[in-house]
């Protein structure tokens, strides 16, 4: 799929989520450890890199209006919160109990922070920034997604 160079970063973060949640699915409809494996680690790559780059370039965005401080101190808790889900997971044998505790504990976390992200924090954002702005932070976004790339593809392979 190409990548667009004008979508804005509330359409990129979105399809982000999105493509996370495809991935929950395809991993609770795994046939095999080989295909659970699989899954799992494209789900490691996708929530670190998207994880990180909001953090570099979204939320820095939004830090300059009013009572954004809170809110985006918990997305930023949210965000560790899973990528010490995602470690300890990948720890795990794929077919232990434990594994598949986990990977249902780190699904209600992010689905927990997908939905307060895409009501209130895009609120924010919308409120307080024009087109041409949020499309700024998208370029960038993807930017820094591609800069981090190779980096977290290294660590989910580990």
């Amino acid at each position: 799929m190409a990548k667009d160079k004008n979508q804005n970063i509330l359409d990129l973060i979105a399809t982000d989520h999105r493509k996370v949640e495809q991935i929950f699915s395809q991993i609770e409809s795994a046939s095999n450890l080989e295909q659970l494996y699989r899954y799992f680690n494209q789900l490691y790559k996708e929530v670190n890199l998207h994880a990180r780059a909001e953090e570099l370039v979204f939320y820095p965005g939004l830090r300059e209006y009013e009572d954004t401080d809170a809110m985006l101190a918990e997305a930023e808790s949210e965000h560790e919160e899973a990528a010490a889900l995602l470690e300890e997971i990948k720890a795990l044998s794929p077919d232990s109990a434990e594994f598949k505790e986990k990977i249902a504990e780190l699904k209600k976390a992010i689905l927990h922070h997908v939905q307060e992200e895409e009501s209130e924090v895009f609120e924010t954002a919308r409120d307080g920034m024009d087109e041409q702005q949020l499309k700024q932070l998208g370029q960038e976004f993807q930017e820094a997604k591609t800069k981090l790339e190779d980096e977290v593809v290294e660590a989910a392979s580990l």
